[in-house]
């Protein structure tokens, strides 16, 4: 009903993305199938993976594997030096990345690479244990606190919960299309999502900066003249509500709702939605770990619940696209005290809507956990820094959690690197985040946490550049290589 043509220009915008929007994903499901399908099994396509007789015949932090005579990457332990300084640079980078609800896969991957030697695809598969497990400390930290300003949550869970089917929806085609695409496709991605990010990063932290300067420019000016600072807002109701008369009662609910940290009536159906995609991975197996209830791998049976569970992740959007509209047209007629220029109706959801797509299928792809594009996009739409990095590390904590599952469910990656990794990553989250909020806090700048990130992204892009040049002029052939996604 509300794609009429008297609507608004956003109106019909939002439309439009809602219908492109299915025959997007169908069309990118159809590459997968495709993908599965014309892609041979022929020889190992990891560069890794050679002849070998004896552990010195392979590459440095691998083995010889004494049955089938190929390369494999070592076990986690004993670390190597190379991997102890890795292991710290993890601590911190995953600590900053984090901070900023970034999720940091992209940043991470680089130093898989280099300081422990995995492939780009294995260093992505791993890269999730890392976001995950980095979000998962950071959301504990930040996102269950309360905004001191309004005494509401920080945390946007209608903006979370509209994303979130989209982005699980994404995910699973991505984590598809990683298995088949070749190593020098991937490190593409990684360079242009980086490049993408330190572009939008580097231009919300000067303009929070410029903000910044400009409100403390004006607290001086009003200390001098002793000017009294009326607040923006009433914190209990609307800001140009009679005193006398006191807030609406279903205003006065929802208030008090938003004082909820953690809302377990909003994160039910997210909770559900995850549960129900392992459960169908489960039942539809891997090549690795083949199915209890007799379903071929890769067959039609096979394919058949994996767009089920797409469909289902859809159709859990398609219902938290209208709750939310509903929602906010509510508060809006309330006169709901707003803290920041963000409103998430039917003007700003489609947009939302696909990006939230798009960042799901590079959290498969690149085990980017989806925060390198809803992080920035969030700051964009007016979103405070600490609010939209909260929020985007809920986010981040499913779609990271799905792919990780996914990724041990098909064999790629090993208990102890996922103990390991989840370690350093929950470390790192802890130390350097409680550290940067508390120079937040200190200096009352927000844009610390963003210009720290400028500085560690533009470093990983010239890692990975330089890095990853080398590695193809070695071995074009191996990084150059499809792969098939039932390999």
């Amino acid at each position: 009903q509300m794609c009429i043509r008297d609507r608004s220009t956003w109106d019909r915008r939002y439309c439009w993305v809602k219908k492109m929007l299915p025959k997007v994903m169908i069309a990118l499901l159809w590459a997968v199938l495709v993908l599965g399908v014309s892609c041979n099994e022929s020889g190992p396509s990891d560069p890794h993976l050679k002849e070998c007789k004896v552990d010195t015949d392979c590459p440095s932090l691998h083995v010889c594997h004494s049955i089938l005579n190929l390369c494999e990457h070592k076990p986690v332990f004993p670390l190597q030096s190379s991997e102890i300084y890795g292991s710290l640079l993890v601590i911190i980078v995953a600590g900053l990345a984090n901070a900023g609800g970034l999720g940091g896969g992209a940043i991470l991957t680089p130093i898989l690479m280099i300081f422990f030697g995995y492939s780009a695809s294995a260093s992505v598969m791993l890269s999730y244990i890392l976001v995950f497990g980095g979000s998962l400390g950071n959301f504990f930290l930040t996102g269950l606190s309360k905004d001191p300003e309004t005494g509401r949550r920080v945390v946007n869970y209608d903006l979370a919960m509209l994303c979130l089917p989209l982005l699980l929806m994404g995910t699973l085609i991505g984590v598809k299309i990683n298995r088949a695409l070749p190593e020098i496709a991937i490190i593409l991605v990684l360079v242009t999502l980086i490049v993408i990010l330190l572009k939008k990063v580097t231009s919300k932290a000067t303009s929070i900066y410029q903000k910044e300067n400009a409100q403390r420019e004006a607290q001086k000016l009003k200390d001098k003249t002793g000017d009294v600072i009326i607040p923006r807002y009433s914190a209990i109701g609307n800001r140009d509500e009679d005193l006398n008369d006191g807030p609406h009662p279903e205003l006065t609910t929802i208030l008090e709702e938003e004082k909820n940290v953690f809302p377990v009536r909003k994160l039910t159906p997210a909770l559900l939605l995850v549960v129900l995609i392992i459960g169908l991975s489960v039942i539809k197996g891997t090549k690795r770990f083949p199915s209890h209830f007799g379903i071929e791998f890769c067959g039609v049976t096979y394919w058949s619940l994996l767009i089920l569970a797409i469909a289902v992740c859809y159709a859990v959007y398609h219902v938290a696209s209208h709750e939310v509209v509903k929602s906010y047209e509510a508060k809006e007629r309330l006169g709901f005290p707003f803290e920041d220029e963000f409103r998430l109706n039917t003007h700003t959801i489609g947009n939302v809507s696909m990006y939230a797509f798009i960042a799901g299928v590079m959290a498969g792809v690149a085990g980017i956990g989806g925060g390198m594009i809803m992080s920035p996009l969030l700051l964009e739409y007016g979103l405070r820094p600490q609010s939209a990095s909260s929020t985007s590390s809920l986010t981040v904590v499913f779609t990271s959690f799905i792919s990780l599952t996914l990724a041990v469910l098909g064999g790629f990656v090993d208990i102890d690197q996922v103990v390991w990794f989840f370690c350093l990553s929950i470390l790192g989250s802890l130390i350097v985040s409680s550290f940067l909020n508390f120079l937040v806090q200190k200096f009352k700048r927000q844009s610390i946490i963003l210009f720290t990130l400028i500085g560690v992204i533009a470093t990983s892009l010239i890692v990975i550049v330089i890095s990853s040049g080398i590695k193809v002029i070695q071995q074009p052939y191996e990084y150059l290589n499809f792969k098939s996604v039932c390999s």
